[in-house]
């Protein structure tokens, strides 16, 4: 990571990393992704019973879905950066795929408080320290006005988070502190869930496709349910560090396998 980098992530709460995927991972995961979950958007029995709005597509476990998208967990690109805000002992929490088509309306603005055992940022002694993070990668262009992913820009800080007002949350208005960051197919926004975040309504005429790895430290679990090796095809000896579930005392470093 660069200076700027941190300076722009303790100031935004975000980070673009850009080019994180080349094309040829970028069409493994396309591919994985049509090939493990094809259904039709028009089937509205589905939109009902996973809870999805029309138009919207939401995967759990996509980790396990081919090698390529197990590779994501530890992708050599992303990695520096999850130690750098979440400690050496990092472990991935819970992953999903979120897919949405022209004028798909997915949730409103959330993040923060009140959950302050796994949605916090703070900075001690030098070191910038983040509860539940997310690494989405990006498998379809978001330009500007395109939609997706949005934040209100450096909330992750804010002292007045309950003050943020109804139509905003539910962006019935725009204002100019919500922030649509723009990114390219390969591209990985990072953003600690402190932030106040949500999706905006998708509007580019191409599909809206985004894989999310949520990671946390080690002590934190916000999904409990865990992960099984058995999922997996020839895990790791760092992916299974990464996967192990939750705990403080004992536990190695993701990187070398080095015990506490």
């Amino acid at each position: 990571m660069t200076p700027e980098e941190k300076f722009m992530f303790d100031l935004d709460g975000y980070l673009v990393i850009r080019d994180v995927l080349g094309q040829g991972e970028i069409d493994k995961l396309l591919e994985v992704v049509d090939r493990k979950f094809p259904r039709d958007y028009e089937d509205k029995d589905a939109d009902r019973i996973e809870g999805n709005h029309p138009g919207v597509r939401r995967a759990p476990r996509i980790s396990h879905w081919d090698v390529a998208c197990q590779n994501l967990i530890d992708h050599p690109r992303v990695l520096p950066y999850l130690v750098e805000f979440l400690g050496p002992r990092f472990r991935l929490d819970h992953d999903y795929g979120i897919f949405m088509t022209t004028g798909a309306k997915r949730g409103a603005l959330h993040g923060g408080l009140p959950n302050l055992f796994h949605h916090y940022y703070r900075y001690q002694d030098g070191v910038m320290q983040c509860g539940l993070s997310v690494m989405t990668f990006v498998l379809s262009d978001a330009n500007a006005g395109d939609g997706g992913f949005a934040c209100v820009r450096g909330s992750h800080k804010t002292n007045f988070r309950m003050s943020l007002p109804e139509d905003v949350r539910t962006f019935k208005r725009v204002p100019h502190y919500v922030v649509q960051p723009q990114a390219k197919a390969g591209d990985v926004i990072f953003f600690t869930e402190a932030l106040t975040h949500g999706t905006l309504p998708w509007m580019a005429s191409h599909e809206r496709k985004v894989l999310l790895y949520k990671f946390g430290p080690g002590h934190l679990v916000a999904a409990p349910a865990g992960y099984d090796e058995e999922d997996y095809t020839n895990l790791t000896e760092q992916q299974k560090r990464i996967l192990l579930r939750p705990g403080v005392h004992a536990r190695p470093d993701v990187e070398g396998g080095q015990p506490p």
